[in-house]
């Protein structure tokens, strides 16, 4: 595996969320914060099941600019 790192954003220590794409295969990887609220897995379960091996993460608004440019858009105007 070969990450790329686009960005991080949304804590002012180093522990942020980030979002990377891994070279080989494009996919993107996301550090964010597990979602454990059972509400909002009921609503994502709503059109989307959860395998017991998947996660839901929430990932900060900071964070936009660098998922765009990760897939490969040109530097838009996020403010």
């Amino acid at each position: 595996m070969a990450l790329r790192f686009f960005g991080k954003g949304g804590s002012d220590t180093e522990n942020c969320p980030s979002v990377s794409v891994d070279e080989t295969d494009l996919s993107l990887v996301f550090v964010g914060w597990p979602i454990e609220d059972p509400e909002v897995i009921s609503e994502i379960e709503q059109y989307s099941h959860i395998a017991p091996d998947e996660r839901a993460f929430r990932i900060p608004p900071e964070l936009r600019k660098a998922i765009w440019e990760a897939l490969g858009g040109d530097n838009p105007n996020f403010g």
